[in-house]
């Protein structure tokens, strides 16, 4: 089976342990205003403008202007712009798919690179989206005898079953407040506090990742209400790691189209973060920096 990649690459230590091959897969059901890989949203792929390159004449049905694309125009279009016959350097689709048993192989060959316990890592964009051309590369992977790990946003109602196949498994868990969770992402919070029960009780080796975020989920009051949610989990190999808000997504928004809608500054302080990393080692919980 295919799947849709919009990056790969190797990273050490942050996306799992050792040296990693990293697939970014495309399609998020997810809509945070603070995403940093925001091409890899739309299942079908981005459409992604380079300013200086992105005349006017390469689309036909006039969403480029100034160098920019209006992305409401293109929202039901037939993308005739990035069809293989009108490729171009102003402008291209995020994505390109890539057969399981062609990620195998790449896998394969890098063997020798993942060391300090290093494997094939899946993230997002949301893995998940790709449900069952995900299962056949992980299931090929594990069959080759190499580590996995995925990143996810914890929406799938599926996910446990992924567990088997999966050595290192990373949950985002975002706001703490259901009401706040639909607004700010889209999404509603059951689904993900439901798999972080089930994981927290189930999976040998999992993360809990939270952004954190001025504004969003930085209060005492949010802190404090992360707690009592994890106060009543049971939680067998699990830790937790925070993530200070960064606006390097900022450029990507704009060059796929997208108005980036986060404030100016929503950089937590280091007072924020360390009354976090504090409170939950105070409560027991191991706190990890990858």
């Amino acid at each position: 089976m295919k799947l849709k990649i919009f990056k790969k690459g190797f990273n050490f230590s942050q996306d799992g342990p050792g040296n990693r091959l990293v697939l970014h897969l495309q399609g998020c059901n997810m809509r945070c205003a603070w995403c940093s890989n925001p091409e890899g949203l739309d299942p079908r792929g981005a459409l992604i403008v380079d300013g200086k390159m992105a005349h006017e004449a390469l689309c036909p049905h006039g969403a480029l202007k100034d160098g920019r694309r209006d992305e409401a125009r293109c929202e039901s279009c037939d993308r005739v712009c990035v069809a293989p016959e009108n490729r171009n350097a102003g402008i291209r689709l995020s994505c390109e798919e890539i057969d399981s048993e062609e990620l195998v192989a790449l896998a394969m060959d890098a063997k020798a690179l993942f060391f300090g316990g290093g494997g094939v890592t899946l993230s997002g964009g949301e893995p998940m989206s790709q449900f069952e051309a995900v299962a056949e590369l992980l299931e090929n992977l594990r069959g080759k005898g190499i580590n996995t790990a995925m990143e996810t946003n914890g929406t799938s109602p599926r996910l446990d079953e992924f567990f088997p196949l999966i050595d290192h498994l990373m949950l985002d868990h975002k706001v703490p407040d259901a009401e706040k969770h639909k607004r700010l992402t889209g999404v509603e919070a059951d689904i993900v506090r439901g798999n972080i029960q089930i994981a927290g009780a189930k999976h040998p080796d999992l993360i809990i990742r939270t952004p954190l975020i001025l504004g969003v989920n930085d209060s005492d009051e949010d802190r404090e209400d992360f707690l009592r949610f994890y106060d009543s989990c049971v939680f067998i190999n699990t830790a937790f790691e925070f993530l200070p808000y960064f606006d390097y997504g900022k450029v990507k928004w704009e060059k796929c189209g997208m108005e980036y809608r986060m404030h100016e500054d929503a950089h937590v302080s280091a007072d924020t973060l360390g009354a976090y990393i504090r409170r939950f080692r105070e409560k027991g919980y191991r706190v990890v920096k990858t």
